[in-house]
């Protein structure tokens, strides 16, 4: 007879449902946090005004529609439109319609001046303020363009027409010579094209040491342009000591760094209206106009 009281040989393993073990015990996934919130399109509240304000504000809305008529041509160029020569009841106004959109952008000028350029929340229309060694406003104009004019022109004024690696003695590199190779063949490729040449070096991807960034970043150098973007996550882009090329990085909501890359191309895409973005912009800027035109607003 079999003696039932001996262990079983075979391990029981149950399954199905009760048999998990409980949620406080269970294995927690560590996944990357993701944005959560993104930004999008409110129109911005308007206070009644004079008609006297409201002149001069939808002539300026008007010329914003007309640049905005090509969209291709909006992309390539900018048009200027000045806005320092409005009141101060007609500057608030403007201010009011335009609110603030979701990329801001600094620049230091090499004779102290500085740029301070505020998207709007019509995408593609730019604030754009020149401050004097003094911090004080010495030019004010709104940009239709796809990335405002100053952006490449100044982060290209400031940069390098060739790149060199750094001498290596001294480092313990294990990746950065290869990657350095990389960044100068496709710096070279940019520089020749203008800009048309685009190239992204994913240094989050890469199996990089200390000293390999250390490296790298004596080699990229550091640039006058910075630019922040805040509509899904946070972006930072800063341009660096070699023309067209651009550090652009992501942060989560706890400042970690999410994505670190350099872009290798005239402007970075996240940072440029899109050609949909113009189109949408001239639909919201007829409305804002007819709206405006209102007796009673």
């Amino acid at each position: 007879m079999t003696d039932l009281s001996r262990s079983f040989p075979i391990p029981v393993v149950t399954v199905g449902p009760g048999s998990q073990p409980p949620e406080e015990e269970a294995q927690d996934f560590d996944f990357l946090p993701l944005p959560n919130a993104v930004d999008t399109f409110n129109a911005p509240p308007v206070i009644s005004t004079s008609t006297a304000a409201k002149a001069p504000v939808l002539a300026l809305l008007r010329q914003a529609v007309l640049a905005l008529q090509d969209t291709a041509r909006a992309r390539a160029g900018a048009v200027v439109l000045p806005v320092q020569g409005l009141d101060h009841e007609a500057q608030a106004l403007l201010a009011q319609v335009m609110g603030e959109g979701e990329v801001s952008a600094q620049i230091g000028l090499p004779d102290g001046r500085s740029l301070q350029i505020q998207e709007t929340v019509y995408t593609g229309i730019w604030r754009v303020l020149e401050l004097d060694v003094a911090g004080r406003v010495c030019a004010d104009h709104l940009e239709v363009a796809s990335v405002p004019a100053a952006v490449t022109r100044e982060a290209a004024r400031a940069s390098a027409m060739h790149a060199q690696s750094p001498p290596v003695q001294g480092h313990e590199l294990i990746n950065g010579p290869s990657i350095a190779s990389e960044i100068i063949a496709a710096h070279e490729a940019a520089v020749a094209s203008d800009g048309a040449h685009s190239h992204v070096v994913n240094f989050t991807l890469l199996p990089v040491t200390a000293d390999d960034m250390a490296w790298l970043n004596r080699m990229i150098g550091g640039g006058p342009v910075g630019i922040f973007s805040r509509g899904y996550g946070k972006c930072v882009v800063t341009s660096t000591g070699l023309r067209h090329v651009w550090r652009v990085r992501y942060f989560d909501g706890m400042n970690k760094t999410l994505l670190d890359t350099l872009e290798i191309t005239r402007a970075p895409e996240v940072v440029q209206a899109a050609a949909e973005d113009l189109a949408d912009t001239r639909e919201r800027l007829h409305e804002l106009i007819t709206w405006l035109e209102r007796d009673d607003v």
